[in-house]
């Protein structure tokens, strides 16, 4: 039995990964990641590869040593049109308090889509959860792509798509009208589009996958938005099918880091009434191809 567990977690072996879903996703254990070494680090950005989301629990994370481990993976992003904790630019928190009726991330998306190099990665952690409600759910993107037919493929390997920060951050956006959380300070954009192919490669592994953000999305490039939508829902819908998403529970103390080039997510939003603090940090990425 020992040895047979031993093989399922090759090649690790300064941490344990548990598969989450049998596609995609990993609990990490073994590790507490205010003190990592090297070898660690490599098992981490291995496992991360692998999976496409991974998951700790019980960790113990300041602002400091949050974005400490990040720089591990690369550089930070510091976001736009999010004001950081004071005295921690490169960290932000993500603040819903009992009146709060919108939810930061609410639909599916990748962060930073409208932007023209996306994040590679983003480390959400939990600080002040709720005992149940505002799971995360995720989606398998490269999963998605596998499962497309080979005439789908073509026909999407040709096209780009339009995405913007106007429906998230303009002032006429849900989230300006609804009211921006007492807790956070969002600032509204100047609005831009920019376009990203609607099939990605991943700059690390080579693997192909869809690159979706609904959320941000306006249309396909050289179309209106009438006629890029049918097209695009329905490529949504086949990615969001159950075979390729699975939920995340948030515990005080959890930490989910994902890889946005080859996975969406959608913060559920199910609860009000109660007070939810996360703490995110995110690494920069690249422009996508």
């Amino acid at each position: 039995m020992q040895e047979q567990a031993d093989r399922a977690n090759e090649p690790f072996r300064t941490i344990t990964a548990t598969p989450f879903t049998g596609l995609f996703g990993a609990e990490i254990s073994g590790v507490d990641l205010n003190n990592i070494d090297e070898q660690t680090t490599r098992e981490i950005r291995a496992a991360l590869l692998r999976y496409h989301v991974i998951f700790f629990r019980d960790q113990d994370l300041s602002p400091e040593t949050q974005a400490a481990f990040a720089r591990r993976f690369g550089d930070l992003n510091r976001h736009p049109y999010v004001k950081p904790m004071d005295g921690h630019p490169d960290v932000f928190r993500i603040v819903k308090q009992p009146q709060d009726t919108h939810h930061f991330g609410e639909g599916w998306h990748t962060d930073l889509s409208y932007t023209e190099t996306p994040a590679m990665g983003t480390l959400l952690y939990g600080v002040e959860v709720p005992e149940a409600g505002g799971d995360t759910a995720f989606c398998s993107l490269a999963g998605a792509y596998d499962a497309l037919s080979d005439g789908l493929k073509d026909m999407l390997s040709g096209l780009k798509a339009v995405y913007t920060n106007a429906n998230t951050y303009s002032k006429e956006s849900r989230r300006f009208q609804v009211g921006v959380s007492k807790g956070m300070d969002v600032q509204a954009a100047v609005v831009k589009e920019v376009e990203h192919p609607m099939i990605r490669t991943h700059p690390e592994t080579g693997l192909k996958s869809l690159y979706l953000s609904p959320l941000h999305f306006t249309r396909f490039a050289g179309m209106s938005p009438e006629q890029s939508k049918p097209l695009y829902d329905t490529v949504v819908a086949h990615a969001t099918q159950p075979e390729y998403t699975c939920r995340f529970r948030w515990q005080n103390g959890s930490l989910a880091f994902w890889d946005n080039r080859c996975t969406m997510h959608y913060a559920i939003n199910d609860l009000t009434g109660v007070t939810r603090i996360m703490q995110r940090v995110t690494i920069e990425g690249d422009r996508p191809f």
